[in-house]
């Protein structure tokens, strides 16, 4: 009876440790640092988009550098809000999907067009030293819209009588 409750201990441990990561990946890339952000990651790490029809993928990063850069100069502001991860956790491995909303704009640009993006990750993850780390995660995008939102001009005033 002991090992099992010590299993499951473990298992739930393991859960939640896999959330925080999540957690903190999200508000990481959010906020582009790119130091935390690649810290996530299997020193081998990889972050790619899965590729529309016949396109190559928009995305495919590899490696803490790498990932390090990609996260602290993407040219976007956003947000991300992600759902629980569907998990599978088998010793020190596991996998998720966990589905997502993106909302972002570009930067330095009044007009730039604003994102919203639905889909979902795949995340294989490798417990490394004692820790969760992402070892490979595959955007697939359900849909992307691309709006231009104009709102009032910083100089309008209204009509005098």
């Amino acid at each position: 009876m002991t090992q099992d409750i010590e299993q499951r201990v473990e298992a739930l441990e393991a859960r939640l440790n896999i959330i925080e990561l999540e957690a903190t990946y999200a508000r990481s890339f959010d906020e582009h640092d790119g130091e935390r952000w690649s810290s996530l990651f299997t020193a081998d790490g990889i972050y790619q988009s899965r590729p529309v029809g016949d396109e190559a993928p928009v995305t495919f990063v590899q490696g803490t550098t790498a990932l390090n850069e990609y996260c602290s100069g993407v040219p976007f502001e956003g947000i991300h809000m992600l759902h629980l991860p569907q998990l599978a956790i088998d010793g020190d491995r596991a996998t998720a999907r966990i589905h997502l909303d993106f909302h972002g704009s570009w930067r330095n640009s009044a007009d730039a067009p604003r994102l919203t993006m639905h889909g979902y990750y795949d995340v294989a993850y490798r417990r490394v030293d004692g820790h969760w780390r992402i070892a490979h995660r595959v955007t697939t995008a359900f849909s992307r819209e691309f709006r231009t939102v104009l709102g009032y001009p910083t100089d309008s005033v209204l009509p005098s009588d």
